[in-house]
């Protein structure tokens, strides 16, 4: 689970005229991720096999159809599925009723639709002349004239004056732009263009007509006639997609394997008479994929380890159970591990839902969130998206968790100095539901004492997620660099960084210290919160924690030095400060409380808040009880949203800088094996 599967090279070794087998027993087995080939002196890439092209070509075709009946393989849950051999025998029938049936008639519908548009493009040019009152014929024609129709910003008359008054103008105003028709002596054509222009005259073609109406009319009824035939065409493919729909995917699917299984060639280094393949296989499918190589050949093809050879790291193939499955979008989307890294899904998989309900914490948003993600679910069925919509819903069933133990439903009913009815509208209600422990949730994060714990155990948990990081980088430095190197780069952090703990610990405990002598502020009088492994009649000042930092400092800067000082010499202790950093991403675990404390209040403002000022405001009981209610209701999606983003990047971002950094290098590339798991065909 934390660590990739082990993998083997092989290399696969026969005869060129057994690849087309090769190719197609390696396609079924869906196990060997082949590596790309690098030319050599005798060997060369080989080339596509021969029924690539015709395969493509039918490939192409069929995916046009299947995008313009907007159907979508991945999204397509089939009823059946179909054996290679009924494909293989209908694929060049199909394709040519479809080109038949499907292909004619989009092509009739698209010389249609730019049929249409064409019309339309005349109708927009003769409406505007119509305006004009001007017979077609008589605004062109002439030899001695210019006749100047268009569309035009304002009016240039007064312009055109300038130049001449021997000119006669007709035109219309259209609200933001002008319609004229002017004409003038072919001697003063150019200069009245000039003037045109700056007017940003627009010609507007004169069409070869006897009459504007009749001309509209039979523009209008062509329209008509294009829109009822387009309907029927539409009719009879939404007819044949019914019908057909399963069957092109399928065929689709099987197209597509056949055009795979067709390039294996150009994976694969070949001479006149011999080929080379190179891949990655797990190791415990090692002896399958030999054999069923082998016995598909006859003996002809070898499939051999590769053993030695270390330039090129192994491809990553995750292995998750479950749920987790569905964080690995998380892990991949910060990086891919490399092949002996460690993999983080399965921590992912636990801390991002606990931190998301730690901070999101409530009944009625978590439901919605639940909810939500369900009908998504059902709505958009393609694997990214089925994963991070699995990834909301144990969110959003988190939320609900932590929202019971805190006792909120779209707000507390509990806040210090208010009658639950007062801060909620469901105050009653909750206050009765949490009878069973004296009304009272059954952790209260809005009074001093449950702020308190919460800050004190986010930190413990920062404390915990960043040693823990560097405890795996570790392990990951070791693997590949030795002991010395992981105690160096590693080791000393974990030691620093725990040192830095013992001091906020000790902080934490005089704190409480003082609260209990008297000796500073102590809010409601609450005793301290015991902590483990204390000794009794430790007062304030130097205590066990300090005691124990002290040493793990010094043991840290002892370590940090001999790493540093040969790289950087003197300038290294400057470095020192960079513990800082750890320090504050210790205090950057206490956003689980303050995100979480924010959308609280923001809950508890929406429903104190706005019941009375709408009473405030709006005199008649009813409509300011509905003006509320609608404003409330908005107020918590918004905060619902909020809820969603701001605890989910948060938690994403604990994850990503606070854990990630200490251990986690990436730059691995993910196993994908040649071949596919097959959706429309049987296996």
């Amino acid at each position: 689970m934390f660590k990739p599967v082990e993998m083997v090279k092989i290399s696969v070794v026969g005869p060129r005229d057994q690849l087309e087998t090769v190719s197609e027993t390696l396609h079924k087995m869906n196990l060997v991720h082949v590596e790309d080939p690098v030319e050599e002196e005798y060997f060369k890439i080989g080339e596509p096999l021969e029924k690539a092209s015709e395969v493509s070509k039918g490939l192409v075709q069929l995916r046009s159809f299947l995008s313009y009946l907007q159907l979508n393989p991945e999204t397509f849950d089939p009823r059946r599925k179909y054996k290679v051999e009924e494909l293989a025998k209908q694929v060049n029938e199909k394709l040519e009723e479809y080109s038949n049936q499907i292909g004619a008639k989009i092509d009739e519908i698209r010389s249609l639709t730019d049929k249409r548009r064409v019309l339309e493009e005349e109708l927009a040019a003769i409406k505007p002349l119509r305006e004009l009152g001007i017979p077609p014929k008589l605004l062109k024609g002439y030899k001695t004239i210019k006749c100047f129709v268009g569309i035009l910003k304002a009016d240039p008359t007064h312009r055109l004056k300038e130049i001449t008054d021997e000119f006669e103008i007709i035109i219309k105003d259209r609200k933001k732009e002008y319609i004229a028709a002017i004409v003038v002596k072919v001697d003063y054509a150019d200069e009245f263009f000039r003037i045109l222009q700056e007017y940003g005259y627009r010609e507007v073609p004169v069409p070869d007509i006897e009459d504007y109406d009749e001309r509209i009319k039979e523009i209008e009824n062509e329209i008509e006639q294009i829109e009822a035939r387009k309907k029927v065409l539409e009719a009879e493919i939404e007819e044949i997609k019914a019908k057909e729909a399963e069957l092109m995917m399928a065929l689709e699917e099987y197209l597509s394997i056949e055009l795979e299984k067709s390039e294996l060639p150009l994976k694969t280094l070949v001479s006149k008479y011999a080929f080379i393949l190179m891949g990655y296989v797990p190791a415990k499918e090692y002896e399958k994929v030999k054999k069923q190589i082998e016995n598909s050949t006859n003996g002809k093809v070898v499939v051999e380890k590769v053993e030695g050879e270390e330039d090129v790291e192994p491809p990553t193939m995750l292995k998750n159970p479950g749920p987790a499955k569905d964080f690995e979008l998380f892990t991949t989307l910060f990086a891919i591990p490399k092949y002996k890294e460690f993999d983080p899904t399965a921590i992912v998989t636990i801390f991002f839902p606990v931190f998301f309900g730690l901070m999101l914490g409530d009944i009625g948003y978590g439901l919605l969130i639940t909810i939500l993600a369900l009908y998504l679910k059902r709505v958009f069925k393609t694997e990214g998206w089925q994963r991070l919509l699995n990834i909301a819903l144990y969110s959003g069933i988190l939320a609900i968790i932590f929202g019971f133990i805190y006792g909120e439903f779209f707000g507390p009913y509990t806040v210090p100095g208010y009658k639950p009815t007062d801060v909620h509208f469901l105050g009653g209600v909750m206050y009765n539901l949490y009878a069973f422990n004296h009304h009272h949730p059954l952790f209260d994060r809005v009074e001093e004492m449950g702020v308190k714990i919460l800050l004190f155990a986010s930190l413990v948990i920062g404390m915990f997620k960043i040693l823990w990081g560097f405890a795996i980088g570790f392990r990951n430095v070791y693997v590949e660099h030795g002991l010395k190197a992981a105690i160096l780069e590693k080791a000393s952090w974990f030691i620093g960084v725990a040192g830095m703990a013992c001091l906020i610990l000790g902080f934490s405990y005089n704190v409480e210290v003082f609260y209990k002598l008297g000796i500073g502020p102590n809010p409601g009088n609450v005793p301290p919160l015991p902590l483990p492994g204390l000794m009794p009649g430790w007062e304030a000042g130097v205590n066990v924690f300090y005691k124990i930092a002290v040493p793990l400092i010094i043991i840290w800067f002892i370590l940090f030095l001999m790493e540093e000082i040969p790289k950087m010499g003197p300038m290294g202790i400057v470095m020192a400060v960079e513990i800082l950093t750890w320090f504050g991403q210790i205090l950057s675990y206490a956003r689980l409380l303050a995100i979480g404390l924010s959308s609280v209040y923001i809950a508890f403002v929406i429903n104190y808040v706005v019941p009375k000022l709408m009473h405030t405001f709006i005199p008649i009981e009813i409509a300011a009880a509905i003006v509320a209610v609608i404003i409330m209701i908005l107020a918590h999606l918004v905060n619902l949203l909020l809820g969603i983003l701001d605890p989910g990047l948060q938690a994403l971002r604990l994850h990503y800088v606070e854990f990630f950094t200490k251990f986690f290098e990436g730059g691995g590339r993910l196993y994908m094996p040649f071949g596919r798991k097959k959706k429309f065909i049987e296996e």
